[in-house]
């Protein structure tokens, strides 16, 4: 593939007003102008020039058209070969004198009553001041008596000169078909319990509020037409106030009490449960230690980190610590948020068609796998917002996903979000051929085209069909620069 760099022309003074004398009844017409750069640097001018059949060129007269390519300050120019036309019998003398100025692009005589058109071109070396230029069309008329210029007048065509601009072909990933989707809707419930009780009260307390939020999420699964539940994972936990066996006891009562609860809510068999606790959250313990300012933390966190069978005696090593305060601020700030019972309402959801995906992923995405998503994005226009916003979606429902992040990063890459493309980058397939398409596609965007091409290798070895052509532009961008330098 070659480079060609085109430059923009814009016809800024159309026509050539001259002598009425010597060349009237018209005006010189230049179209289809085109100025551009080969991949051997030079530059190559084109227009077609026609002189229109109404206008007339005196017998004994002379007009040259020159174009000259200079800056706007007329502080550099190249003049480029001119177009000779000669009068009838100026042509004659022409013929007969075999004189050809050194100028010339071509010699015409002129055919008053005729259109004429010359299919003009030139080759120069390209010139960085020729950013900007300026083509002109210069027009000459001269007698026969003196050979001195009679009138010169001009039209303009300004350039603007544009180098190349890479367009890399990003790389996406058709993910595998999901057999079966398996979701699950979580939550924590903080149920408040009569000391040493296990028995659930509808009433009391916080309950009524926790309880509804439990319902809410069960409801959100059930009464779907599109899910089947097939499990509710509940976990209960105990804080470490007390002795440990007296916790075990709570922890296992309290998830076990939270089980018929939402069996008699809702009739659902008890093989439907798994139930489990945790007699003692010191993990939560040592999460809200961490993260908070609390005096002796370094010695609480030494003691959670213990290597200590016995949790009783952890308890009594925290109780000792200042003469028991630290105790009696995790005892009030933090240890009522480790009773808690985790729940999980595990379930199936049915296939989608892509009509019917469409409108799932703009009210239940997590319904859709990956592979239902991709999908529906090849319904929108490549690069649309609609075709972005599928891929936007799907990293967020998957964001752990190699396959979704490599598809994210194309989307970011297109977008020319480098820094959010690295996040995703990071988290995909290090040897799948779109993710070394796409890493190549970044560095080839950092100006990094060494790393760039050795990444497009790499992912065309893989079969990558976009690593192709993006070795193809690494060829155009490296000519570009040798042109133009960097």
């Amino acid at each position: 593939m070659k480079l060609i760099c085109y430059i923009l022309l814009i016809l800024l003074i159309p026509a050539i007003p001259v002598g009425a004398q010597t060349l009237s009844g018209g005006q010189v017409q230049v179209s289809n102008q085109s100025i551009l750069i080969s991949d051997n640097g030079q530059v190559m001018i084109g227009m077609d020039i026609t002189l229109p059949a109404a206008m007339e060129l005196s017998s004994n007269c002379v007009a040259t058209l020159t174009p000259v390519l200079k800056t706007q300050d007329n502080s550099y120019n190249r003049i480029l070969p001119a177009i000779w036309v000669y009068g009838r019998i100026r042509s004659i003398v022409q013929q007969r004198e075999r004189s050809i100025p050194s100028d010339a692009y071509t010699i015409l005589r002129r055919k008053n009553g005729t259109e004429q058109t010359v299919n003009y071109s030139a080759r120069i070396p390209y010139e960085k001041w020729m950013n900007g230029a300026e083509l002109e069309l210069l027009a000459d008329v001269r007698g026969c008596a003196n050979c001195q210029k009679e009138e010169s007048s001009a039209f303009v065509t300004r350039a603007n000169l544009e180098r190349y601009v890479v367009k890399p072909a990003v790389a996406f990933v058709s993910p595998a078909v999901e057999a079966v989707k398996n979701r699950a809707e979580e939550g924590r419930a903080y149920l408040d319990f009569p000391v040493n009780q296990t028995r659930i009260y509808p009433d009391y307390r916080r309950n009524p509020s926790e309880l509804a939020a439990i319902k809410r999420t069960v409801d959100v699964v059930k009464n779907d037409a599109n899910t089947t539940i097939t499990e509710i994972d509940i976990v209960g936990y105990a804080s470490p106030e007390g002795r440990y066996a007296a916790n075990a006891r709570l922890a296992q009562g309290r998830a076990e009490a939270l089980k018929n609860y939402v069996m008699s809510e809702y009739g659902f068999k008890a093989d439907l449960f798994k139930v489990n606790s945790v007699p003692e959250d010191w993990a939560g313990l040592r999460e809200y230690v961490t993260k908070n300012a609390l005096p002796l933390k370094d010695e609480i966190l030494s003691i959670i980190d213990k290597n200590e069978n016995d949790y009783d005696v952890k308890e009594g090593c925290i109780k000792a610590l200042d003469g028991g305060k630290v105790y009696a601020t995790l005892l009030q700030d933090c240890y009522p948020a480790l009773r808690h019972s985790d729940y999980t309402v595990r379930y199936v959801v049915r296939g989608f068609n892509v009509e019917e995906a469409k409108q799932i992923i703009r009210t239940r995405p997590q319904q859709l796998s990956l592979q239902e998503m991709f999908l529906v994005a090849q319904t929108y226009e490549k690069g649309s917002n609609e075709f972005n916003e599928v891929f936007d979606v799907a990293v967020r429902m998957f964001p752990d996903d190699p396959t979704a992040n490599i598809n994210a990063a194309a989307i970011e890459l297109q977008r020319g979000d480098l820094q959010q493309s690295v996040r995703y980058l990071d988290k995909a397939d290090a040897q799948a051929s779109a993710m070394l398409n796409n890493r190549g596609v970044l560095k080839l965007l950092q100006g990094d085209l060494d790393s760039a091409e050795s990444c497009f290798k790499q992912a065309q070895a893989k079969g990558s069909v976009e690593a192709g052509a993006n070795l193809e532009e690494m060829v155009n961008k490296r000519k570009d620069d040798a042109i133009f330098g960097k």
